[in-house]
């Protein structure tokens, strides 16, 4: 009897288990089913700094040099969105940065890697005053499928297409933007659990930060060094990249939906819902608020290096400044 019981326990539960696979599988290995769109197809796609012409900018040997507000480089910084801004949330921003050159987003636009919701993003973002702003942007987990093998959506790389000047033989979108007081660096973090891989990313990233020369470097990934939020803590991400990211001027983050700044280590949150249990450091400035950021730099003319670059991060819901950043070039 026992000898039955110890051959049929094993069998019964992995029985079991292969049932809750089939059940849970698209659940826990692959995108959520796609609903079903029934709006008007939108064709078109982001414009980013991979063409070779971009509106308000103009390749100079030095960088994307900005034509239209040449005094000055603007970037509206957002993270976390999910598809949860509409045209009046974005006419809005628009209002308030008139003189954003960039919009920038820390992943997680769309709320999945699927063509629906690439639509519902699509039909807010082209009727909004921001349509046509270029774009710099990173994957967040919600384009990826789930599961040990992770792969990026068709549909974000469609509509972000991004330059090719990352890592070779690494998945993903790693690269960088080139303006004459900035170097804007771009990490996916997202398939970063092979350990080549995570070599290859971390040597052409301090290749990237050095080579910057008198810029300034801002780094932007999905997934933070630092976690404010309780129990979203990744020691794979804090391990490899914080030493090398502490010698960035700014390093910018979402996915925590919460508001950070441990410098120069920032995390942002546009619209995600907010998560409730935080950890707080005694060095951090915190928020529950829905935030978006402006990183401005002016132009310097009678100064070998930048002027110093500051980053403002308003409320989101009535445009209430709550932080400063500034950074300077000795």
């Amino acid at each position: 009897m026992r000898k039955g019981l110890k051959i049929l326990i094993p069998i019964l539960l992995l029985a079991a288990g292969a049932v809750l696979c089939v059940v849970r599988w698209q659940a826990w290995f692959g995108m959520p089913i796609e609903p079903q769109w029934t709006g008007d197809t939108q064709q078109d796609v982001f414009v980013t700094f991979a063409q070779d012409s971009v509106p308000g900018f103009v390749r100079t040997e030095a960088g994307w040099q900005d034509t239209l507000t040449p005094q000055s480089l603007d970037i509206l910084l957002l993270g976390d969105i999910h598809n949860g801004l509409q045209k009046a949330e974005y006419d809005t921003l628009a209002a308030r940065v008139p003189q954003a050159d960039i919009v920038a987003q820390v992943g997680d636009w769309m709320d999945r890697g699927q063509n629906y919701y690439r639509q519902l993003l699509l039909r807010e973002w082209t009727a909004s005053e921001l349509y046509g702003t270029p774009v710099i942007n990173c994957p967040g987990n919600h384009e990826y499928s789930k599961g040990i093998d992770k792969q990026l959506s068709p549909v974000w790389s469609e509509t972000f297409p991004q330059p090719d000047n990352g890592p070779i033989g690494v998945p993903g979108k790693h690269y960088y933007v080139d303006f004459p007081n900035l170097r804007f660096i771009v990490i996916d973090t997202n398939p970063l659990v092979r350990l080549v891989h995570l070599t290859r990313v971390l040597t052409w990233l301090r290749t990237a930060m050095y080579t910057a020369g008198d810029r300034y470097v801002v780094v932007m990934m999905h997934h933070p060094v630092f976690s404010v939020a309780k129990g979203r803590f990744n020691s794979l991400i804090y391990t490899t990249f914080r030493h090398a990211l502490g010698e960035a001027d700014l390093a910018i983050a979402g996915h925590d939906h919460s508001y950070m700044r441990r410098s120069p280590f920032v995390v942002l949150n546009t619209s995600g819902r907010p998560k409730t249990q935080h950890i707080r450091y005694a060095t951090d400035i915190t928020s529950m608020d829905a935030v978006y950021g402006v990183l401005s730099i002016e132009r310097t003319r009678y100064s070998h290096h930048p002027s110093p670059m500051v980053l403002r991060i308003y409320r989101l819901s009535d445009g209430q400044l709550i932080d400063n950043i500034y950074v300077s070039h000795d």
